[in-house]
């Protein structure tokens, strides 16, 4: 059973590296420089992938560049009259200044000391830049048109500078008086280009008026004229020093080089002016096509590497070329931009080739390991689809041109060529499917609404690539839709064909009985995509209303359907042996989805644009994806690397755990804080803190365990706190790991390290509400401190000396379950003169209190009172009965004691008013101001304040009430 894929990543791409313009190639060959809108891409010329992006946000558009020639510093122009010199093997800008110009810099030269820089603009002018001092030297005026061609002379103790106008006038400027001493005038249109011979003696130049014309640069006269009879681009020297037998050369001598509207490389010979040898196979080969007229010229630019021995041709839809000098044959081709790309196929027995359709008439067929491009021509219009046989080496295309193309490929060099055209469509040709399991046949449709299948002759069939172009016969027509057919599918057995359309719907017909037998309907808007499941009978379509179907064959109902994309769904592909699909959209998104739980397992967001191809190969452990962003991403499969990644952290997480526990067991704290720290694992770093905070010395352990980490762990030990902080269990612990970090560094340190700000600006919002909440503790413990020393000042006093006798009034025993206060505090003997002081203290505040409530004469306890009076004091009662124990409230009466009680209670409740002094329990005088409480009736047991709930005093001392005068009599003759 194969296993589920959960992940796939980017391995590769193949993307847009230029744009058009001038490209500049380093003087060893190994790389290419080359402008891509705002930024320059740095290509390596062997392996064609880009390795550096000089980025540029602001200044506008790449209108020209150059490299030194010590390849040491790149100069880039800007539309935004801009100059900036790059370290470009580092991508930073070390220089920037403006140009002075007053238009855009299109041309632009070095001399051979890489020192001076000139300049030539649409201003018609040209400034010589001293790059080494950084200032102008030159500022050249005489040109009244653009200046777009510049060249210092080979020798630099001339100091002379060549300069080319669209108004066909070469200009000679000495640097030395600053003003133009010559003016070469023989051509009669625009100067392309121009080169000098080996020995800086001869000027070539060339234009657009089909000749080269030779310059004496002893006299700047005009030695001779070669007539070349093709508007010409680009000039080069071919070296004098050896021969070049596969170009016709056999002996040293002047020789060039030309290229021009007809697209091959030919040799002249200066001497006699011949065309010696002509380039068999031209870069013009699609010229049938529309897209160049006649006469239009595809070679922007060519440049001689002596180094590789080969000659760059830049042409102007964004294909850099290479040349052999020796024969010149294609030795590697570049593909700056595949434009708006339609349909990617694997190619070749070993999968090493992609074959792209983009929205061009070209084929092209890219090798992944080099990224070497094959530009096939055949079609007059863009081709819209591929589709490639079981073996790989036959590869089928539809156009626009209304006509299909086989192609076959040499397993020698790899190299394709058109064996067969089939025409007999009306209309466009949008989809083409192959055989599975042989090369017999394939099918294609298009906006013809109709399908056609084709078959294969037995000779096209062998390996052996067909020198020949043959026709194919179309074996069964079908009209199959009402709208045109977007999609094909051939099922793995031969036997069966699917056929999505615009109409909404999707068809099943029996290619071997050549008849329909049902519909797919279900979808709202038009199909894009059919697929067969390799081992199912299902069918599964994708459709512009954004959703996915699995279809039962054998009935033709909709088994499932996947939602998930916000757009058109347009590519879906089975893997894993049907067990799942990925989907493109026209959002930009791949989606992995899982069939039997009908969920969206991984979404991938990588292309900028509709995504227009999925492909995997054989062994799905590579995908293809290419869409409107002209990228080309091949994806690799992650599952095992990742499933086995995964294992091994496992396995290194429990070895380094056990490692951890060993040295906490060992108490070698450094070491497991250090290692805790490297495993990235914050709370195990808390617990160890912890730790080393249990043990008898630990908040010093800790600080000096703390002081010997490394500054790096340092830094991640920051990032902890941070984590800590947010949580109020284990905020104390960051702070005081974060007060150890700040008294062993200096502040600087702390800022200087790379997540500083990060951690600060994530411990101060906490770290804030934590002290908020401590002051709001503090002032709670401060209220609570505040009640318990009011409850001492109200219950307790000083203890009298062991020598005198208790008084039996006031024995513990009668006060049951005090304070503890209470209960250390002896009760000695109260001496009359003290008592009555007190019950003075109290008749007066008895008698203020009990105006209203006193019961009448002769009455006492609970039947003495009133009901008007019990009603009274109802509220009151029953908020001190609540904070009074259960115990005390049943106790039952005591009329025996009554009056001890009673008096017990006067003593106990004594109280004084403002401004009067306190007396404890002993009878001694406190020098204390207590303040009675405003609105409240301070009498028995109602002034006792809060510490009377704790007193515990009997019911019946709670209950009883006397009058004044009796309560005052009473007391004073208990006493006696």
């Amino acid at each position: 059973m194969a296993s589920l894929k959960t992940n796939f990543r980017v391995s590769s791409k193949i993307e847009a590296f230029y744009t058009g313009g001038k490209i500049s190639v380093s003087k060893d060959g190994q790389y290419l420089f080359c402008p891509y809108g705002n930024n320059v891409n740095v290509l390596d010329t062997k392996t064609g992938r880009v390795i550096h992006t000089l980025k540029q946000e602001e200044g506008g558009e790449v209108t020209c560049l150059i490299i030194s020639p010590d390849d040491e510093m790149l100069i880039v122009a800007y539309s935004s009259l801009l100059l900036k010199q790059w370290e470009w093997k580092q991508e930073t800008c070390i220089r920037t200044w403006k140009a002075i110009h007053i238009a855009p810099v299109v041309s632009m030269a070095f001399d051979s000391t890489s020192t001076l820089l000139a300049t030539g603009s649409s201003d018609s002018t040209i400034k010589v830049w001293d790059v080494i001092k950084q200032y102008c030297t030159h500022n050249l005026k005489g040109s009244q048109v653009v200046v777009n061609l510049l060249e210092f002379h080979p020798d630099p103790a001339k100091l002379l500078l060549f300069s080319a106008s669209s108004d066909s006038v070469i200009r000679v400027w000495n640097l030395k008086t600053g003003k133009c001493e010559y003016q070469l005038t023989k051509h009669y249109s625009a100067v392309t280009s121009f080169s000098f011979n080996q020995n800086a003696t001869l000027l070539f130049s060339t234009g657009r008026d089909s000749v080269v014309t030779i310059w004496d640069l002893k006299d700047f006269s005009a030695r001779r004229t070669i007539p070349v009879f093709e508007p010409l681009e680009a000039l080069l020297v071919l070296p004098n020093d050896k021969p070049f037998p596969e170009l016709s050369i056999d002996k040293p001598g002047e020789y060039i080089v030309t290229c021009g509207g007809q697209g091959a490389l030919k040799v002249w010979d200066v001497v006699s002016g011949r065309n010696i040898f002509t380039q068999p196979a031209n870069l013009l080969e699609a010229s049938k096509s529309n897209t160049y007229k006649e006469g239009e010229t595809r070679v922007s630019q060519a440049i001689m590497c002596a180094a590789l021995n080969t000659i760059v041709i830049a042409t102007h839809d964004h294909n850099i070329v290479f040349f052999s000098i020796d024969n010149f044959k294609i030795t590697k081709q570049m593909v700056g931009n595949n434009d708006e790309i339609l349909d990617v196929k694997f190619l070749g027995a070993d999968e090493s080739h992609l074959a792209v359709a983009s929205n061009s008439d070209q084929l092209r067929v890219f090798e992944l390991s080099t990224l070497n491009c094959q530009i096939l021509t055949g079609h007059t219009d863009i081709i819209v689809a591929i589709d490639v046989f079981k073996k790989g080496s036959m590869l089928v295309s539809s156009s626009k041109d209304n006509s299909v193309r086989l192609w076959q490929m040499n397993g020698e060099d790899n190299t394709l060529r058109c064996v067969a055209v089939g025409k007999g469509h009306t209309h466009s040709v949008l989809s083409v499917t192959a055989s599975r399991l042989s090369r017999k046949f394939f099918v294609s449709g298009g906006e013809d609404m109709t399908f056609k299948v084709w078959r294969i002759p037995s000779e096209l069939r062998k390996e052996a690539v067909s020198k020949d172009v043959t026709s194919l016969s179309v074996s069964y027509t079908e009209k199959a839709h009402d709208k045109s057919i977007n999609s094909l599918a051939i099922s793995p057995n031969d036997k069966l064909l699917a056929t999505g359309s615009q109409d909404r719907s999707a068809k099943l017909w029996h290619l071997e009985q050549e008849k329909f037998l049902g519909s797919f309907r279900g979808h709202k808007r038009g199909i894009w995509c059919v697929q067969f499941s390799p081992t199912d009978q299902a069918l599964a379509t994708s459709s512009a209303d954004g959703t996915i179907k699995i279809w039962s064959i054998s009935d033709f109902t909709c088994v499932k359907t996947f939602e998930g994309h916000d757009a058109s769904v347009l590519k879906v592909s089975f893997l894993s042996r049907g067990m799942q699909l990925l989907s493109s959209g026209s959002d930009g998104l791949l989606k992995l989805w899982t069939i039997k739980h009908n969920e969206c397992t991984k979404t991938f967001d990588d292309h900028d644009d509709k995504v227009w191809a999925v492909t995997p190969n054989l062994e799905e452990d590579q995908v293809v994806t290419a869409g409107a962003d002209s990228t080309i991403m091949v994806w690799q499969d992650m599952t095992l690397v990742e499933y086995e990644e995964k294992k091994e952290k496992e396995e290194e997480q429990v070895i380094r755990e056990q490692q951890l526990s060993n040295l906490l067991h060992e108490k070698k704290f450094l070491k497991a804080l250090g290692l805790a720290i490297t495993l990235n694992q914050p709370f195990k770093v808390l617990t160890i803190v912890k730790t080393i905070l249990d043990q008898p010395d630990g908040n010093e352990v800790l600080a000096k365990t703390v002081e010997k980490l490394s500054d790096d762990q340092t830094v991640l030990l920051l990032g902890f706190l941070q984590v800590w902080n947010t949580n109020a269990k284990h905020c104390h612990y960051a702070q005081l790991v974060l007060s150890i970090i700040l008294k062993s560094c200096s502040s600087m340190d702390v800022m200087t390290s790379s997540n500083a700000k990060e951690v600060i600006e994530g411990l101060i919002p906490y770290t804030e509400r934590h002290v908020q909440r401590m002051d709001r503790l503090m002032q709670q413990a401060m209220f609570i401190e505040y009640t318990w020393q009011t409850m001492r000042r109200a219950t307790s006093g000083p203890s009298t000396s062991g020598s005198e006798k208790p008084n039996s009034s006031l024995l513990v025993e009668d006060l049951p379950e005090m304070s503890g206060i209470q209960e250390d505090a002896s009760r000695g003997d109260q001496d009359e003169r003290q008592v009555e002081q007190i019950s003075d203290g109290r008749e007066e505040t008895s008698n203020e209190a009990d105006m209203d409530e006193a019961p009448s004469d002769g009455e006492s306890g609970l039947e003495s009172e009133t009901e008007e009076t019990r009603d009274g004091r109802k509220g009151r009662k029953d908020e001190k009965r609540s904070n009074i124990a259960p115990e005390i409230r049943a106790s039952s009466k005591d009329d025996g004691d009554e009056d001890v009680e009673e008096e017990e209670m006067d003593v106990m409740d004594i109280g004084t008013k403002d401004g009067e002094e306190h007396v404890g329990l002993n009878g001694e005088v406190r020098d204390e101001r207590v303040s009675r409480t405003p609105g409240r009736k301070v009498r028995g047991t109602q002034r006792r304040g809060m510490g009377s709930v704790k007193r515990r005093t009997p019911k019946s001392a709670l209950r009883k009430r006397t009058r004044p005068n009796e309560r005052k009599t009473r007391s004073r003759s208990t006493h006696r």
